[in-house]
């Protein structure tokens, strides 16, 4: 899919450069244009954080979830097991008759 320069408004190419910046995606002759005036693209421009201010605003903006316990019941584990063993037989009989066939 072709991309469209959000500052010229032309299709960036297969061979152009692209780059992206503050959600915009743009030619990359035309990041001179963009840094001359970027409220005019973007509206209001983010300001720069600090490494700790960005630590601090990460932290407060994440919502994780911590994985403590699995419960797997004791029959699919077998099942699994045993479709594992099956398939890695199927795999190693043919081979090991074709390796007995190239050494004798």
């Amino acid at each position: 899919m072709a991309e469209i320069c959000q500052i010229c408004n032309k299709k960036i190419g297969l061979m152009d450069n692209e780059y992206q910046t503050q959600g915009l995606i743009m030619h990359h002759h035309c990041l001179l244009t963009f840094e001359a005036d970027p409220e005019k693209y973007v509206g209001k421009v983010k300001k720069e954080l600090t490494p700790s201010e960005e630590d601090q605003n990460k932290e407060e903006q994440s919502k994780g979830m911590v994985l403590t316990d699995i419960d797997l019941p004791f029959g699919r584990v077998f099942w699994v097991t045993v479709q594992f063993f099956v398939a890695g037989l199927i795999l190693a009989i043919p081979i090991w008759i074709i390796f007995f066939l190239i050494i004798s």
